[in-house]
């Protein structure tokens, strides 16, 4: 091929890599030399192309960015490199010094990301206007490019080696220039330059306006399967069954394929779930999902160190387990509650150390290099460079910067040795001989096109401005079909329904045939084991017990082991006043509501328990007046009184006790009151319940108590699904597969 641009126009999977690799395969069968570009996580399946086709040299793989490098490196034009923490960095010290402190990581990424986009597309910051929110882009990106003094970004490679010479040694035979979705100006005039002195094979989906192409491909027809599932759990076994069949050897059963022959391409949030199945399976399943400093196992660590609500998992993974496994099992999250456990499991010499850890001394990086020393952190450097990043920016507060730098600093992509399962956009410009595409749903595979924050459409429009592209270009139907034709064959996997209800599919499928058990669970007797009801034990059960036995016998049962959540009625600070007493006189906001109420308060006991013929009854607050009593239902502070009989059975039955003469001493008249913490004393009604007077709420209570009775005397607590299972605190811990 002589020099110059060769735009090569496809759809996807048109068989652009193809022609372009033949003509590289026969450059490099004549001794020349190839530089292919394209996207950092597409190396590994272009060597592994060129490799089926035998060994070569002259080949080199680079990024647009390592291009770039090469030519200024060539040119002696090289300065300092700012790495994309780096950028984030000076645009939150631009931010700070324009407008004072208090910038948070998010903000300062937000104009990064904006200021990355113009200099992608050579905007200076004059060709911004000087009102609104792009004034302020137009400010920051000014004064981010004072604050750089000579270091180079990523985006000023790019811009100077549009003029840097070209002194290209040894200079390549063939640039071919695939994987990518398009190009942008600087990018294409770039290519164009580089043109004049060697063919460039430009392979695209979508050409820049004015370029015409030197070959048009049309689509090549695949093997394509549309299979739709019950929900997704069955749709993830169905693709390890179908995966474990594909990779089984021939003599066993199986297709016979190599690993890196398949893919599976899933959203992102999917892939875990994923990839916590392979041991159950055996599959070799790769993680192809981008990973961040903080995804490393030292960086696990240094993230707990750094939380800002350290939680029992945080704990654990700092060496801290006696406080870490109580918080977890407790749920605790924060400095407060993990240090009032700590306090009351005495364990405060655990929490001290736990304290002392993370918190930074006087030289920030000298207790950063300790404290990695003690966690065990060999290579300390990534992280010392990037807490230097968070000192120059935070202040006086650099913790949440360095965390964020942490978590966005993305690691070089590793080589895959198995399955890929790749996100979406980690599967541009990567294909196999089979793809699997999992949860082919409306709205799952998306670029998410959306009006920019500093550049709305309109300004797009407008002078200089009209370089940049439209950020609405309905760009998702070609990128759906990219997804779609990731194999040979590619099997679209959708389930019909989920936890939120009906999935509309992007194409209706079919329900396929059952696959063979893939798993040693899933080969074992289809008749699971399911361990017997738990029975009512001895003791009396108490009334309010006795009416939710009847909504659901195994809720009863768990209330047994976690008496808080069971707590329908709790009275927050009444539990207290009944230990404490007049201790809490000299409270400033109770002392003086205990002593307006001292004439409902003398005399009373709190939280007394009646043992009648088969159950207790568990009343709040009982007072004695002659031959008057006063029951009280303690609440908490700012709650509303329930006495439905359906709902509250306690006072009803107590009330009948004291009527009908059945203790010692007699009673001629009952009082019922409802007393909200830090609240006023609430009578059920005007006059007290008499001897003799017909109780109605006891005419719907007794035949549902003899109900509850002989149901407890049966002793089996199953569990009874209702629609009492929406306000449920376990969860639905008692629903079981295949159920």
């Amino acid at each position: 091929m002589k020099p110059g641009l060769y735009p090569l126009l496809g759809p996807p999977a048109s068989g652009k890599t193809r022609l372009a690799l033949a003509h590289a395969l026969e450059v490099l069968r004549g001794r020349g030399r190839v530089w292919w570009v394209g996207l950092p996580h597409q190396r590994p399946y272009v060597l592994e192309l060129f490799g089926r086709e035998g060994a070569f040299l002259g080949l080199e793989y680079l990024s647009f960015q390592a291009l770039y490098y090469r030519v200024l490196a060539e040119a002696g034009r090289l300065g300092p490199l700012l790495p994309g923490a780096g950028r984030v960095a000076l645009v939150g010290e631009a931010l700070r010094g324009l407008y004072g402190p208090g910038v948070a990581p998010g903000e300062a990424r937000l104009f990064a990301r904006a200021i990355a986009e113009l200099k992608r597309f050579g905007l200076s910051p004059f060709a911004l206007p000087k009102d609104g929110e792009a004034g302020r882009l137009r400010r920051v990106y000014l004064a981010y490019e004072r604050l750089k003094r000579g270091s180079l970004d990523y985006d000023d490679f790019r811009r100077y080696a549009q003029r840097a010479p070209l002194r290209l040694f040894p200079k390549p035979h063939l640039v071919v220039v695939d994987g990518l979705r398009e190009v942008g100006p600087l990018d294409l005039a770039f290519l164009r330059r580089l043109a004049r002195e060697v063919p460039v094979l430009l392979a695209l989906e979508v050409l820049p306006p004015g370029l015409e192409p030197w070959e048009t491909l049309s689509p090549r027809p695949l093997k394509r399967e549309v299979l739709r599932l019950a929900n997704p759990v069955e749709e993830a076994r169905h693709l390890l069954r179908a995966l474990k069949r594909a990779l089984a050897p021939k003599d066993l059963g199986g297709e016979g394929l190599a690993p890196e022959e398949v893919l599976v391409v899933a959203p992102e949030e999917r892939i875990g779930g994923l990839l916590l199945l392979k041991e159950e399976y055996g599959l070799p399943l790769e993680d192809g999902r981008e990973r961040a400093l903080a995804d490393t196992e030292d960086g696990e660590k240094v993230l707990a160190l750094l939380s800002p609500f350290p939680t029992g998992r945080d704990l654990l993974a700092l060496g801290f387990s006696a406080l870490g496994r109580r918080a977890l099992r407790l749920g605790l999250a924060g400095e407060e509650a993990l240090k009032a456990l700590a306090q009351r499991e005495g364990l405060q010499a655990e929490w001290e150390a736990f304290s002392t850890l993370r918190t930074p001394g006087p030289d920030p990086l000298a207790w950063a290099e300790e404290a990695l020393e003690r966690l065990g952190v060999s290579a300390k450097e990534p992280f010392l460079s990037r807490l230097r990043l968070a000192l120059r920016v935070g202040g006086g507060a650099p913790l949440a910067w360095w965390r964020s730098f942490l978590l966005d600093e993305a690691l070089p992509p590793g080589v895959g040795r198995g399955v890929p399962v790749l996100p979406p956009l980690r599967a541009t410009g990567v294909r196999a001989r089979r793809a699997y595409v999992l949860d082919w749903v409306a709205g799952r595979y998306t670029l998410g096109e959306g009006e920019d924050y500093f550049l709305l459409e309109e300004l797009r429009e407008r002078g200089l401005l009209a370089r940049l592209p439209r950020r609405l270009r309905g760009l998702d139907p070609l990128f759906w079909e990219e997804v779609a034709t990731r194999g040979e064959e590619v099997y679209l996997l959708y389930p019909e329904a989920g936890p939120s209800g009906l999935y509309p599919p992007m194409e209706a499928g079919k329900r396929p045939d059952p696959l063979p058990p893939a798993s040693r669970l899933e080969a074992l007797p289809h008749a699971p084991f399911r361990p017997p009801w738990p029975r009512a034990g001895g003791g009396l059960p108490s009334v309010e017990a006795l009416r939710r036995l009847l909504e659901c016998p195994f809720r009863v049962y768990l209330e047994r082991f976690f008496p808080r959540e069971a707590e329908e009625d709790g009275a927050l600070g009444w539990d207290a006043l009944a230990r404490e007493g007049n201790g809490l006189l000299d409270h400033p906001e109770v002392g003086p509501w205990l002593e307006r109420h001292q004439a409902h308060l003398e005399g009373m006991r709190f939280f007394v328990v009646w043992e009648r013929q088969g159950y207790r009854l568990c009343l709040d607050g009982v007072r004695r007046e002659g031959k008057a009593v006063h029951l009280y239902r303690l609440l908490s502070a700012g709650a509303a009184p329930e006495w439905d009989a359906r709902k509250r059975w306690t006072e009803w039955k107590a009330m009948e006790e004291l009527l009908e003469g059945r203790f010692t001493s007699k009673v001629e008249e009952v009082h019922l009151w409802a007393w909200p913490w830090l609240g006023e004393p609430v009578p059920y009604r005007k006059c007290p319940f008499r001897r003799g007077e017909r109780l109605g709420p006891l005419e719907v209570i007794r035949p549902r108590l003899e109900e509850a009775l002989a149901l407890w005397r049966e002793g089996v607590l199953s569990s009874r699904p209702g629609g009492h299972c929406h306000a449920c605190t376990f969860q639905d811990v008692c629903r079981k597969e295949g159920e």
